[in-house]
């Protein structure tokens, strides 16, 4: 009776330092990237909603 289910192989993935300075470059530009994207949209809604409804933030001083 043979085994339906077959063994893990064990594959190991070795990468070099430039391709780990690359992917941690890379995936930090894009975290920069996605935050300057939300932001951007996000200024866009607020400045949408100050011109629909008019809303004024008050000042902590006097003008």
């Amino acid at each position: 009776m043979s085994n339906p289910y077959q063994q893990p192989s064990e594959t190991k993935v070795i990468i070099g330092a430039g391709t780990a300075i690359k992917f941690g470059f890379f995936a930090a530009f894009g975290v920069v990237l996605f935050s300057l994207i939300i932001s951007v949209i996000m200024l866009l809604i607020s400045a949408l909603l100050v011109m629909i409804f008019g809303v004024q933030t008050p000042l902590p001083f006097p003008r």
